[in-house]
């Protein structure tokens, strides 16, 4: 949440959040992403199947989108 409250409304990659997290590079680790976002929608959103703060951007990544 630290990377996306400090990039709001800016759609950040896969490989973006796993380079700030420092960890090492590779399709394992950018599905791993996935799997965290889900978990924090589950936490955030009241619905997680449609997300409004922690969206999809296709082709890009994800994005936090703050009311």
């Amino acid at each position: 949440m630290r990377i996306f409250s400090s990039s709001l409304r800016q759609p950040l990659s896969r490989g973006r959040l796993v380079e700030d997290l420092g960890r090492d590079g590779g399709q394992a680790q950018e599905r791993a992403v996935d799997v965290q976002i889900t978990r924090l929608r589950r936490k955030i959103e009241a619905d997680p199947r449609q997300p409004r703060y922690l969206q999809t951007v296709r082709g890009s990544g994800y994005m936090l989108t703050p009311d």
